[in-house]
């Protein structure tokens, strides 16, 4: 076994270790001679150039029958200090050290570098001692004998070689094509070592002036895949590690190179561009599931540039070469010359996957990413924060209407930021979404009630219809939209910004928004824990319009609550049922979680009218009937009345007034605080609710069709309820869960 020649190249030796400048270097020196068994001190050197410090020492490992990699008995080591400080790197002296996972890329002849610590310095030196890290180093070589180091997936963290450049790319740059991705360059002002690219159309204006990068993307085959070790700094140096993983970089190039060659504009917007050359290197985990290590290196010159040194192009204009964006021609050179150079520089980058719906998905936690067709109705504060929520989750491919635009006030709780104040919120929070995610997706800005052909598309193939619109209008359009078969789900806060609602419709779509906009309102009237949840603060005026008025709710509250109305529309679509559910935040920040499960709908028509109750409601009536039996009792009937469709959704039976009369043989209706229970109950709705007609109940063993007294109180009801535009209406119940609703006949008019 031979020592690696760098460490009879570095520094000088040092005799005794109280000699060495490096305090950390003495305390390692200490500490190996103190009490760790299994390690023994061979040499001390100093380098006077760059003040580094090394300590070497031959450490013995434990070593099982059948080794994984060949790890001798006892393996020499050296730990070097920076004279600066930072994290010690420790190298691997034997100069035929194994090829293992987990080690740092090293400058070409150096030693091997193990990666004892994936930790950042500023975490790791919060812990470190010299006897720590000597036990990672035995550590390390142990399980590196055993095959079992850890994170065998995690990409090398580079100490001892540190790239100072890195590079964003998009995923679709690394797929196989035939032709090459091209992309364009921004290198951001506040961090000229960081290159973000996009993928960027020739007619894109955002091209104009900025450096150009041409990728070429090579993968190494797992079955003959050999780690990089080394960072090369010449396209000759990476040529050769790439030919040991089963790469001909030379010839990669060199056919692309003659393939670009030409006046056409891709050619020249080729060879005008860097050459960023991205590797993938598939990393086999014990468990044999592999795992892709990207690297890249940029040229430090322009593709034609090198394909004229290389002697394979001419430059045909007098334009200087190399110059990033310039309209150099360059043209395939017959016969092919002799290289004037193979010292072609190229700069070691760090990779960083541009950030995409795979990846959001991935961080999500998702297994794959959920790319269904979901229309965004409303992109305001509560819209815009789900809608950008969800897209860093990966989730749904996206239309937003809206036909509003940003305004100052805005700023206080939209996502969006105030470099979009003026533009249509549907343009601009579906352009930041599909720059989030490198996609692109649709926006109207226009009526939602009143949609043009493009929306009206785009309702048509949705799948989830999502509305944070606010609007009592809105949404009770979205539950009737005939010609969309997508699942509507209706999310909003409360006027005082305390709570969230959803409103998520069964999958089969048998229970909609306009029934459990009903069956929420029949919650907030019967759960304390909603006293005051519609209540309405006075709002703050933003301009000069009497009508510009805006709620007085936190950014934090909103921030918080849009969360979890997003992570709810998830849950939601999980599953097949409809439902209603609230979260309702404190002063403290703790959280109440309120649910009602939806309820199925009926519908009954009469006359022009049509009813719709449900399961719930008459579950109420019959408790209040079963509370009084053998008597007969009865009360007012609050529901949601929609002129323009001549509905009537029964939301609520009030119980019996205190001075009311009952008996087995029939009922009297009292009037004691009646007002005030009905004004309470339209005013807690936002006036939604309103009185619909009268409830009673039967005594047992009757029907529930009406008598001769119950007939003439219809003809009564509705000649009360004519002056509002209500037909007027009844329900009756009897036994066994039996029910009927009854109206007055119209009464004709004459011509």
């Amino acid at each position: 076994m031979g020592l690696h020649g760098w460490w009879s190249e570095f520094g000088q030796t040092v005799e005794a270790a109280d000699d060495l400048v490096s305090v950390a270097a003495r305390e390692l020196a200490a500490a190996i001679d103190g009490s760790i068994p299994g390690v023994t001190v061979t040499g001390f050197k100093e380098c006077a150039t760059t003040g580094h410090t090394a300590v070497g020492f031959e450490v013995e490992v434990e070593r099982p029958q059948d080794l994984a990699h060949p790890i001798r008995a006892t393996e020499p080591v050296a730990v070097v200090f920076a004279a600066q400080g930072g994290q010690p790197r420790v190298l691997a002296l034997r100069d035929d050290f194994p090829d293992t996972p987990h080690q740092n890329w090293t400058p070409q002849g150096a030693p091997c570098s193990l990666c004892i610590d994936d930790r950042p310095w500023s975490e790791a030196k919060l812990t470190y001692r010299p006897a720590d890290l000597i036990r990672r180093i035995q550590l390390w070589l142990a399980k590196a004998a055993r095959g079992e180091l850890h994170d065998t997936a995690q990409p090398p963290d580079p100490l001892f070689f540190i790239s100072q450049l890195a590079i964003i790319v998009p995923r679709s740059a690394l797929l196989p094509a035939t032709e090459p991705v091209e992309l364009i360059g921004f290198i951001r002002p506040d961090n000229p070592a960081l290159i973000i690219t996009r993928v960027v159309a020739d007619t894109d204006p955002r091209r104009n002036g900025l450096p150009g990068f041409v990728v070429v993307a090579l993968r190494a085959q797992p079955q003959s895949m050999t780690r990089l070790r080394h960072a090369p700094v010449t396209l000759a140096a990476l040529n050769a590690e790439l030919l040991q993983a089963g790469i001909d970089l030379d010839g990669e190039i060199k056919t692309r190179l003659k393939a670009w060659a030409g006046i056409a504009n891709d050619s020249v917007r080729r060879l005008s561009s860097r050459i960023a050359i991205v590797v993938t290197f598939p990393v086999t985990a014990p468990d044999s599931t592999i795992t892709d290590d990207v690297r890249a290196f940029i040229s430090l010159e322009a593709a034609g540039q090198i394909g004229v040194e290389w002697g394979l192009l001419l430059l045909a204009n007098s334009k200087a070469a190399g110059v990033a964006g310039a309209d150099n021609v360059f043209v395939r050179a017959v016969p092919e010359g002799t290289p004037s150079t193979d010292d072609i520089k190229i700069e070691p980058a760090q990779v960083h996957l541009a950030f995409d719906r795979e990846l959001a998905a991935t961080v999500a936690d998702q297994a794959t990413p959920d790319r269904r067709r979901a229309v965004l109705v409303g992109g305001g504060a509560l819209g815009s924060q789900i809608g950008i929520n969800l897209a860093r989750e990966g989730r749904f491919s996206w239309t937003v209407a809206d036909n509003d635009y940003l305004l100052p006030h805005n700023m206080a709780r939209h996502a969006l930021l105030a470099d979009e104040i003026g533009a249509p919120k549907a343009l601009a929070l579906a352009r930041q979404m599909g720059w989030l995610l490198n996609e692109s997706f649709t926006a109207v800005a226009g009526d939602v009630t009143r949609p043009d052909a493009e929306l009206v598309k785009e309702f048509g193939e949705a799948e989830v219809i999502i509305d944070a619109s606010a609007s009592v209008a809105v949404s009770r359009y979205l539950a009737d939209l005939g010609d969309a078969h997508g699942r509507r789900l209706c999310v909003f806060f409360n006027p005082a910004g305390t709570a969230v609602v959803l409103l998520a419709e069964s999958a089969d779509r048998s229970i909609t928004l306009r029934n459990l906009e009903a069956q929420y309102h029949r919650l907030v009237q019967t759960d304390p824990a909603l006293d005051d949840h519609l209540r309405a603060e006075p709002g703050v005026r933003y301009s000069g319009s009497c009508r510009a008025l805006t709620n007085r709710i936190p950014a934090t509250n909103a921030a918080l609550l849009s969360a979890l109305g997003a992570r709810g529309l998830v849950e939601a679509l999980k599953g097949d049922e409809a439902a209603v559910r609230i979260w309702k935040v404190a002063d403290t920040g703790a959280v109440q979680f309120i649910e009602q499960r939806g309820a199925p709908a009926h519908r009954a028509t009469l006359g022009d009218w049509t009813i719709v109750y449900d399961d719930d409601l008459l579950a109420e009536l019959g408790r209040l009937r079963d509370g009084r039996l053998p008597h007969e009792t009865g009360g007012v009937l609050l529901g949601i009345a929609d002129m323009s469709r001549k509905s009537i959704h029964v939301v609520h039976a009030l119980p019996e007034p205190e001075d009311s009369r009952g008996s087995a043989e029939g009922f009297e209706r009292g009037v004691v605080g009646l007002r005030t229970a009905v004004s309470r109950a339209v005013e807690s709705s936002l006036h939604q609710l309103s009185y619909v007609g009268e409830w009673h109940s039967h005594p047992r063993k009757s029907s529930p069709l009406p008598s001769a007294i119950d007939l003439a109180q219809i003809a009564w009801l509705g000649g009360e309820l004519e002056h509002e535009g209500l037909p007027g209406l009844m329900a009756i119940a009897a036994d066994d869960g039996v029910f009927a609703f009854v109206m007055p006949r119209p009464r004709s008019r004459a011509s």
